[in-house]
């Protein structure tokens, strides 16, 4: 049967073109059980340790590793389906090589999606018989989705119908199972007109399928003779095609090369040749005009109030439920203590003092004890903000979310601070005029007077403490950003705290940024610094440090963060995001 007979509809509607992500939709809180654990998974599966699953998303460092195969996108929340995701992820890394499948993809769409899917077929029918849970994980995957094209109507169309056979009978041809009956007798009018032709193709991909070469030509073969037919179809069609409406929100996307890029721009960064040159020793030329200062002090009490009275009309107006917030810290940052006994219960341990009543009176019931377990909280939170000048923009929105969250922790019982970190001058001020003075000598580091802010303190709580925070509302103590230091003088404040948990959030839109120890260094000598007070804190153990990028992914410094929209403004799904990722267990 020729490929024109069997096309009348348009392409476009059932197969989807999009710049997609490689994400599979954002991380909410029904998914933490599996999400805390998915990244342990897949780099067991695919013995690669620089794997993380982090918002649905599966990095390889801080790069994204795009799920391109159609029945990896859109994938459902339920635990199964993404357990098979990152089975058939794991199974990809391991039995796939990138690089040759990149060099053979066809840049036309049809034979790509078509290519994609047969490329993840062919790992997946290379699933180890010694790991039956995966390779169940992956067949129902594979049918559930199979299912949804079924049920979307698409498969009504003869386009459609096309598609699904090409799947199903390519799955079932490499993996050798068999799709259920009611699949079968769908597709058996159209599998029995075009078999003769793509015959030969499955038979060459089943036979090679430990050999990606020597698969692929098969695999190009395939996908070129369903964009034949397609084009055929629809130069055939014209007029007559109708559209056919999906009925359950189904579609088939087809990804590009853009697809490496996250939603979210990702912080840029880059190696030093002054840190290099360093030693890798970071450098300070003089701390004589740093300074740490309380945010009541740096701000006129007058205008404390003016923002705090700004900042308490806008949270009547924002409407959070910060009990609800409070219950989540509760329960992931406390653990059940015990806290004496409560005496006359009907059940519990017997009360050996009440025996005596039992012998009186049969029928007494109240003779047990039970304890009291209560949660309670031991851990320190410290937020850490990137007081630079380009967060100027955000001052508002950080100031109300910031507000928020400590009056939750506050209600959580869980210790909590917020500090900021900027530079008294712009361009190096006194400490570049000394470096001057002194004969311009090479390599002076860090060449600018740092000034970092406690806009709330551990020991104050919120509401001894709600004038400081209004002082984030003081644009012009937003200046460079020198971020190493002040992350480890943060970490340094928070070890003080005694907590048996301590989580350090960092809060900024970008990398590093002080224009003067830039220019006599170079631009990533700060980066460099970072990072290895990043590496640091994390080799302690005592400090779970993560970010939460202000429209940016900051993957290059911080291995778990979150990026932020705040175009929306504050909303409690914003600030339940910030929860989850915060609280979130770090031993995946």
């Amino acid at each position: 049967m020729s490929p024109a007979h069997t096309m009348v509809s348009d392409t476009s509607r059932l197969i989807t073109p999009v710049s997609d992500t490689g994400r599979c939709g954002r991380w909410v809180s029904d998914t933490d059980r599996f999400a805390s654990v998915g990244g342990a998974v897949v780099r067991a599966l695919a013995n690669d340790a620089s794997l993380q699953w982090s918002g649905q998303t599966l990095y390889r460092g801080t790069e994204v590793v795009p799920l391109n195969a159609a029945h990896q996108s859109d994938v459902a929340q339920r635990l199964l389906d993404q357990r098979a995701l990152l089975d058939g992820a794991a199974l990809r890394l391991r039995l796939s090589d990138a690089a040759l499948h990149a060099q053979h993809c066809p840049s036309n769409e049809t034979q790509r999606f078509v290519f994609e899917l047969l490329e993840q077929i062919r790992v997946e029918a290379l699933a180890p018989d010694d790991l039956p849970g995966l390779k169940h994980n992956l067949r129902k995957r594979f049918l559930l989705w199979a299912d949804e094209f079924q049920n979307s109507g698409l498969t009504e169309t003869s386009l459609g119908i096309l598609l699904f056979t090409i799947a199903v009978a390519s799955w079932s041809r490499l993996t050798g199972e068999e799709p259920p009956d009611q699949m079968s007798d769908l597709m058996e009018g159209t599998r029995v007109n075009i078999v003769p032709e793509i015959g030969p193709m499955l038979r060459g991909m089943k036979d090679h399928l430990a050999d990606q070469s020597a698969f692929i030509p098969h695999a190009i073969a395939l996908a070129q003779w369903v964009a034949t037919a397609i084009e055929t179809a629809e130069s055939q069609a014209g007029s007559t095609t109708r559209n056919r409406p999906q009925r359950n929100g189904f579609s088939l996307r087809l990804h590009f090369e853009s697809s490496q890029t996250p939603e979210a721009p990702i912080a840029a960064s880059g190696q030093s040749k002054a840190w290099q040159a360093s030693h890798q020793r970071y450098r300070v030329f003089t701390k004589a005009y740093d300074q740490e200062s309380d945010a009541t002090d740096l701000v006129r009490t007058a205008q404390l109030r003016e923002f705090r009275a700004q900042m308490d009309q806008e949270l009547i107006e924002l409407g959070v439920n910060v009990p609800r917030l409070a219950r989540i810290f509760l329960n992931r940052l406390s653990r059940p203590e015990r806290d004496g006994w409560e005496f006359e219960q009907e059940e519990g341990y017997i009360d050996g003092r009440r025996l005596a009543r039992l012998i009186a009176d049969p029928q007494a019931r109240d003779v047990f004890q039970q304890e009291f377990v209560h949660p309670i909280s031991n851990a320190a939170v410290t937020f850490l903000l990137d007081c630079s000048g380009s967060m100027k923009a955000h001052a508002q929105q950080l100031s109300l979310m910031m507000d928020v969250l400590c009056r939750a922790l506050d209600m959580a019982g869980v210790s909590n601070e917020v500090l900021g970190f900027s530079t008294q001058s712009w361009n190096g001020g006194r400490a570049k005029r000394d470096w001057m003075r002194a004969g311009k000598p090479e390599l002076p580091g860090r060449l600018n007077e740092q000034l970092h802010i406690v806009f709330k303190p551990a020991n104050r709580d919120w509401r001894r403490a709600r004038m400081g925070l209004a002082g984030m509302r003081r644009l012009d103590l937003f200046r460079e950003g020198i971020d190493g230091e002040a992350l480890a003088w943060a970490a340094q404040r928070l070890n003080q705290t005694p907590a048996n948990r301590r989580l350090l959030i960092v809060v900024s839109d970008g990398c590093p940024m002080d224009s003067a120890t830039h220019q006599e260094n170079d631009d990533h000598y700060l980066d460099e610094h970072l990072k290895q007070v990043i590496r640091e804190i994390e080799f302690g153990k005592s400090i779970e440090v993560s970010a939460l990028g202000v429209g940016l992914d900051l993957g290059c410094f911080y291995r778990h963060r979150l990026a932020l929209d705040l175009g929306g403004g504050i909303s409690e799904a914003v600030l339940l995001e910030i929860v989850n990722m915060m609280t979130k267990s770090r031993h995946a």
